[in-house]
């Protein structure tokens, strides 16, 4: 199957969260010109024995119902997008981590699939956002919040932080908004600027090329002296997204090695005021 077949993939419950991944979601197929798959995975209710069929039926209706109001919902809001539905039993986490490598975009809220309230991102999101293959954006925040015009993403110099930066313009364009990067001097960086004034140029090189991709792109790129998650945090409070590389250099934005995300983007992803985007950096 090709790369992006499945469109923008929003992983769905019917809970308050999963509704805004949906709501954004949908205009983001609506913007890009692609596909909305609606996904809900479920898990059997008790242990099975031989011959069972009647209690998975029972669950299996009611999930392939539920995607289905969704799918309907997503068809009234934007009728040009095409619309399907997914539903699978199983792990929600591993599937939709699988799944992501035919989904041009991943949209979750902030808990989901039977999560119990009373922690600050559910499990699930926070693994495909770790784990993905594809941009996963999680739904932080209240809806009221969101008025606020500015797409935010941090930036390093990395490699990550190019990919989160290129999506973070597009975004913007999107939106209709201004692009903030923020590039916040590591803890580990007490002597001369130097590194930062690299990153700097960096970015304005990266921004001069998405500009001429999205020509009103409206953009700045600030420099704080201090540490990237205390910096991130408090500006993300005037943003209406996020954008975060999932793995950078160093102790940067982003940083870590391996498929987790760094401490910065999983601090982001566990505590930021707004919807925050985990974006992979694809070699």
């Amino acid at each position: 199957m090709r790369r992006d077949d499945l469109g923008v993939l929003v992983g769905y419950d019917g809970s308050s969260s999963a509704r805004e991944a949906l709501r954004w979601g949908a205009a983001e197929a609506a913007g890009r010109r692609l596909p909305l798959t609606v996904c809900h995975v479920w898990d059997r209710p008790h242990p099975e024995w031989p011959d069972e069929v009647v209690p998975l039926e029972l669950v299996r209706r009611p999930a392939q119902q539920l995607v289905k109001d969704a799918a309907a919902w997503a068809v009234r809001q934007h009728p040009t997008v095409p619309v399907n539905t997914l539903t699978d039993r199983g792990a929600a986490a591993a599937l939709l981590t699988e799944l992501s490598a035919r989904a041009a975009l991943i949209v979750l809220g902030t808990r989901g699939f039977g999560e119990v309230r009373g922690v600050t991102v559910g499990s699930v999101s926070g693994h495909v956002a770790a784990h993905a293959r594809c941009p996963v954006i999680v739904m932080r925040g209240s809806p009221e919040e969101r008025a606020a015009r500015e797409v935010l993403v941090g930036f390093d110099g990395s490699p990550a932080s190019g990919a989160a930066l290129g999506f973070a313009a597009m975004e913007a364009a999107r939106l209709d908004a201004r692009l903030r990067v923020l590039l916040a001097r590591r803890e580990r960086d007490p002597g001369p600027r130097g590194g930062s004034v690299q990153a700097q140029s960096t970015a304005w090189h990266e921004l001069i090329s998405r500009q001429r991709a999205f020509p009103p792109l409206e953009a700045a790129v600030v420099v704080v002296d201090e540490p990237a998650r205390r910096a991130l945090l408090e500006a993300s409070r005037k943003a209406c997204l996020l954008v975060v590389g999932a793995r950078g250099l160093g102790e940067g934005l982003g940083e870590g090695r391996g498929p987790v995300l760094g401490s910065v983007s999983q601090a982001m992803v566990h505590h930021a005021p707004c919807p925050v985007a985990v974006v992979h950096h694809q070699p």
